[in-house]
């Protein structure tokens, strides 16, 4: 069965790919004293997923496996390691991960039957032109998502010069 709904939402509907496409819960901002000197980072909610009053979340489902996305960024990163021959290996996905396998990344999730070659091409395909995923890359397309805001560091994000660096520990 091949079927895509769109909902509604007025909070952000994170999914298990959210992450991987520039969603962020939180942010940093920088400050300085009086004397200029600069002070801990303070944390803060990320404004992201503070930008719209309301959220579209396009639900499919094909031939039994559940795929959800809440962004045009997070179909774009589906069907782009989707569409590999052959699929990118976790490793590839993370290369920063140097030892066992990288069970954090979304591609690790999806059930075994999402990984043949026949079903991947029909999935790319069937999102590729499909009238609903239209309707949701219509949703934000007139009003497209930032994902950077002046004043707030991403803590995934590449920083300017190296002593910016900050890590998160959540």
């Amino acid at each position: 069965m091949k079927l895509a709904k769109l909902y509604y939402s007025r909070n952000f509907p994170e999914t298990p790919i959210s992450i991987w496409a520039d969603f962020r819960w939180n942010g940093w901002i920088r400050e300085t004293t009086a004397s200029g000197q600069r002070k801990r980072p303070a944390q803060i909610d990320h404004p992201f997923r503070f930008q719209r009053k309301l959220w579209c979340l396009l639900h499919v489902h094909f031939r039994g496996v559940e795929l959800i996305f809440a962004t045009p960024a997070e179909l774009d990163q589906f069907l782009d390691v989707m569409s590999r021959n052959p699929m990118p290996s976790g490793h590839a996905l993370l290369p920063e991960q140097k030892f066992g396998r990288p069970n954090r990344h979304w591609l690790s999730r999806l059930p075994k039957e999402a990984k043949s070659w026949k079903f991947r091409q029909a999935v790319c395909r069937f999102l590729s032109e499909n009238k609903v995923v239209g309707k949701f890359r219509d949703f934000y397309a007139g009003q497209p998502l930032k994902t950077e805001f002046e004043g707030v560091y991403n803590t995934f994000s590449g920083a300017a010069r190296e002593d910016d660096l900050v890590t998160s520990q959540s």
